[in-house]
């Protein structure tokens, strides 16, 4: 029934590749950070599942904004958003994780607020100069395009990680 109003399924995952190994590398970046600290008070088993936690968290967190782009998708005309949804959703996607994790690295909250709201801006602007360029230019949307499709290779490794995590909280929450 609503098949003319989203995106094929290939130009999905490889839009959900994008999303997936940016959140995948942020979190697993992070992990690691904290991970030298917490080997001096946690047991191997606290931390495994502390990563399993993590791991889950980031797939969610890549479904919702896959699913944001969807409901996007689907109230856009198709032109906008659909039609080149591979290109345009890498577009979408690169900036605005891209912001979000510069918001999240910076530690103070007043000064972080200030930058936030100006990067939103500049990305704001960036976002709208991307899709300007794609629709005028094919080189930069196949280059989009062809980035996303090379993502896919990360699900590859990213969903049996996920299923582990996931089958790892289940066996802790169940024993």
């Amino acid at each position: 029934m609503f098949n003319h109003r989203l995106p094929k399924l290939k130009d999905v995952l490889s839009v959900y590749a994008v999303i997936a190994t940016m959140l995948f590398a942020w979190s697993a970046l992070l992990f690691f950070w904290y991970l030298p600290s917490w080997m001096h008070f946690m047991l191997i088993g606290e931390i495994a599942a502390t990563f399993s936690y993590v791991i889950v968290a980031s797939f969610l967190e890549g479904l919702s904004f896959l699913l944001f782009l969807l409901v996007l998708c689907f109230f856009l005309p198709p032109e906008y958003l659909r039609d080149e949804f591979a290109a345009r959703g890498t577009a979408l996607t690169l900036p605005i994780i891209g912001m979000i994790m510069i918001y999240f690295r910076i530690t103070n909250e007043n000064i972080a607020r200030i930058i936030f709201s100006v990067t939103g801006l500049v990305i704001s602007l960036v976002i709208v100069l991307l899709f300007y360029f794609l629709a005028n230019n094919p080189r930069i949307k196949s280059a989009l395009a062809a980035l996303a499709d090379r993502f896919t290779v990360f699900l590859y490794i990213l969903i049996p990680i996920f299923v582990l995590s996931l089958l790892s909280i289940a066996v802790q929450n169940i024993f």
